[in-house]
């Protein structure tokens, strides 16, 4: 388990936008993949999510959780950087519904 901390090894306070996302740590599995180097772990802030949650359901009518919207945001980073042959997935998962009350005022 990896666990954000401050300088005095006090849990680290936290914020996202998406409350699925608003905690310090991450369990065994993901410590594991981490460790051996099965998985790379990145960010997108909340203005990115937000910009995503929108493009997406401009785009393609789908209305993204905001879990979910932090990798696309992420993904929209990324693609620029990719040969053309290569493959980008974003797993969606949730609904975005649920999200669109009082987060985008």
């Amino acid at each position: 388990t990896y666990l954000l901390q401050d300088k005095d090894g006090q849990v680290s306070e936290t914020h996202s936008i998406s409350a699925g996302l608003d905690y310090p740590a991450v369990g065994p599995e993901h410590a594991y993949l981490f460790d051996t180097k099965r998985a790379n772990y990145t960010y997108a802030t909340d203005d990115e999510a937000k910009a995503a949650f929108s493009l997406l359901a401009k785009l393609e009518g789908i209305i993204p959780a905001l879990e979910s919207s932090h990798a696309i945001a992420y993904a929209i980073k990324r693609a620029p950087e990719m040969k053309p042959d290569q493959v980008l997935l974003v797993n969606l998962s949730g609904r975005g519904d649920k999200d669109l009350e009082g987060k985008f005022a």
